[in-house]
């Protein structure tokens, strides 16, 4: 047992250590190492055929390594592209409730005809428009014929006036021949009895 939690211990320091050799790029840190621990002879460095070998070996290794992370790390990208395709259809949808929102803020029921608003507000402004010019040619017209209608009853009651003095003078006139008529009919039947 304790055999089994030393190796899960050992393991598990392997896995961090590699994940902080990986970070560190251990491949130059051994050639480093190679090249201080190297022989110098005329200018060259005399290297350890079997520290060279590790080091194929290790850069071998470092290089699987590389690949199985960049094959998880390529798998990760999937897996995220394939749980963004619902959020990206997700995202649609909600820019589609957003745009038709829009659309019903911006549109006017009329009579059950929808309209957008600034057709709306032109044609209720029109009608307002064409209200108001009628207004105004209604109560020019009333004014023109309220005008009109006061000289007409000016003109009556000048003419009713004058019909009335016409009328009196022609009774007077009447009377006036009327008696003289009289006086004439007097003077002919004085006439008539004095002969």
């Amino acid at each position: 047992m304790k055999n089994l939690i030393y190796t899960g211990l050992f393991i598990s320091a392997i896995g961090i250590a590699q994940d902080q050799t990986m970070d560190q790029n251990p491949i130059d840190n051994q050639f480093e190492k190679l090249i201080s621990e190297s022989n110098n002879f005329n200018n060259y460095k005399v290297v350890k055929e079997s520290d060279l070998k590790n080091l194929r070996v290790n850069t071998s290794t470092y290089i699987l390594e590389l690949n199985e992370r960049i094959e998880q790390l390529e798998e990760s990208v999937a897996l995220e592209k394939q749980a963004q395709i619902p959020l990206q259809e997700q995202l649609t949808a909600a820019n589609t409730n957003v745009e038709q929102l829009n659309a019903e803020k911006d549109a006017i029921s009329l009579l059950g005809i929808a309209m957008n608003k600034d057709v709306y507000n032109i044609m209720v402004w029109s009608i307002v428009g064409l209200l108001a010019i009628a207004l105004v040619s209604i109560v020019l017209q009333y004014r023109k014929s309220n005008a009109v209608t006061q000289q007409a009853k000016a003109e009556l009651a000048t003419s009713e006036a004058e019909l009335e003095e016409l009328r009196r003078k022609s009774i007077e006139e009447k009377q006036r021949l009327g008696r003289q008529l009289q006086d004439e009919r007097n003077k002919l039947s004085r006439l008539k009895t004095a002969n």
